[in-house]
């Protein structure tokens, strides 16, 4: 991480994705769609809020800079690092591959990986999905150099936050280790099974580390504190991506509209069938420290209500994202930010709010 201190970051990430971060100076208040735009622009929020209910588009507007450039405006297709919000494509991948009769939720990942101490030898697929493993939240930087055996290590002789399966330890080492699942059970690399298996039946051909065909202007560079830093894809990464310390649990590039035809593809069943669609947004696991339960890459909300929702939302130091769904309503919420923007839940609850109340 850059132009922060570490742990500093990881307490304000955890406030972002914490339902009780609103405070009453940084609410939103709007009466319509209208008075939403007139509120962000009084904000100087940078960034693309798209709202839809089913196929049809409610608000769909960007705000602020993408890079220093004369023509360098965000606009409705700038590529944001939706952070982890990553998490739910590798659940879905996870999923997929589950479909296919290639794996299960319930294999222990001894099953995947050589020499797993006995402390960690019977955590399961199903509780890396739920952040129930026990493991820690995350080993170094997000751009740091590591290999994949080194990173195993680090990961292995690390000490049990927790008692495997007894509690919700939000955690990015586990992502990572799914992702490493899907390589594994797939034979393909993470980014390339997600390509052909979800972004590609989901027409999302500006989504992925790598594999799209970013052009300069496309992807928004990152701000803190108004100060402008490195697009995503300029930092440290490998020939496929970022290294282990980020790949599978965050740093995925993708616009507004693409995270709008996944959530079509969702409602839609085109990636993953009913009953595996079921599994995917069902609240697994409770209570957790963020969400009121915890799905497969998602929080759930109000489960058995009309008003259902499943949430995630994600946090760099220069980036922040939220993405809320009403599948028994077809709403789609989607704030995508170039910045550390602690207003990006805020704006999505006040969204929520209103259309709810119609």
């Amino acid at each position: 991480m850059k132009n922060i201190n570490l742990i500093l970051l990881l307490v304000l990430s955890f406030l972002l994705l914490n339902f009780s971060c609103s405070t009453s100076d940084d609410e939103v208040k709007i009466e319509d769609l209208d008075s939403l735009d007139t509120e962000l622009i009084a904000r100087d929020f940078s960034g693309v809020v798209l709202v839809a209910q089913n196929d049809d588009i409610l608000f769909n507007k960007a705000y602020g800079r993408k890079n220093s450039q004369e023509n360098g405006l965000n606009d409705v297709n700038t590529i944001f690092d939706i952070c982890s919000i990553t998490k739910q494509f590798t659940a879905a991948g996870i999923l997929k591959l589950e479909m296919q009769n290639e794996l299960s939720v319930n294999d222990s990942i001894s099953k995947y990986f050589d020499a797993v101490p006995n402390d960690k030898k019977n955590i399961t697929i199903h509780q890396l999905l739920t952040h129930s493993s026990g493991l820690l939240r995350g080993i170094g930087g997000d751009y740091e150099t590591i290999t994949e055996e080194d990173f195993l290590e680090q990961v292995f002789n690390s000490a049990l936050i927790s008692p495997v399966g007894e509690r919700f330890n939000y955690s990015n080492v586990g992502y990572s280790l799914l992702g490493l699942i899907i390589e594994k059970a797939s034979g393909l690399d993470y980014e390339t099974f997600l390509n052909l298996e979800i972004f590609e039946p989901s027409n999302m051909y500006h989504t992925g580390y790598v594999i799209p065909d970013w052009q300069q202007n496309d992807v928004a560079n990152g701000y803190f504190n108004g100060v402008e830093d490195n697009k995503p894809n300029e930092e440290n990464w490998s020939d496929n991506g970022p290294y282990l310390n980020l790949k599978g649990n965050g740093g995925i590039l993708s616009r507004a509209n693409d995270m709008l035809l996944w959530s079509q593809s969702i409602m839609n069943n085109t990636v993953l069938d009913e009953a595996t669609t079921s599994k995917y947004l069902f609240p697994h696991f409770q209570p957790t420290n963020i969400y009121d339960s915890y799905g497969y890459g998602w929080g759930i909300e109000n489960p058995n209500s009309e008003n259902k929702l499943v949430v995630h939302g994600g946090a760099s130091n220069l980036f922040t994202s939220d993405v809320w769904i009403y599948p028994n309503k077809g709403i789609t919420i989607i704030v995508l930010s170039n910045e550390f923007e602690a207003s990006v839940y805020t704006i999505a609850r006040e969204i929520s709010n209103f259309l709810l109340a119609q």
